[in-house]
């Protein structure tokens, strides 16, 4: 079945994300638990935000060593969204890595209902990523 705008319109929760290895081995590079939102809305804009499970979480007044920390456990980006087929790609216009503006970002979707589930090979060419995502609510 073709996914269509209104199937991913709305905001989605981050159920689990892993990477998985040609032997079926899975790994949560950002830990089991996990935490982020992705965001679509009708006039084809998005958001995407992802933070660790263990996330650091500074003082009022950080220090340059904690802030640090604190960016490098947290991933997000905004940009617009097109579907095709059963694929969507995101083009990023804003991102915390600024060397990520500019790119675009294909994934796979299978959509179950209340889930989604996006997968696409990582920047090795081999290990699949996947990110499951559920209606916010």
């Amino acid at each position: 079945m073709t996914i269509k705008d209104d199937d991913l319109i709305g905001a989605w929760a981050l159920e689990e994300m892993y990477a998985e290895a040609e032997d079926g081995t899975r790994t949560h590079p950002m830990g089991r638990d996990a935490g982020g939102m992705i965001m679509y809305t009708p006039d084809h804009h998005m958001s995407a935000i992802v933070h660790f499970a263990d996330r650091f979480l500074p003082a009022d007044r950080a220090s340059d060593e904690e802030r640090s920390e604190a960016f490098s456990t947290y991933f997000n980006y905004a940009g617009t969204w097109s579907l095709d087929g059963d694929s969507v790609t995101h083009k990023l216009i804003h991102a915390l890595d600024p060397n990520m503006v500019g790119m675009s970002l294909t994934r796979e979707i299978e959509h179950e209902g209340a889930r989604m589930v996006f997968s696409g090979f990582g920047p090795d060419g081999v290990t699949k990523q996947v990110i499951i995502w559920k209606r916010a609510g």
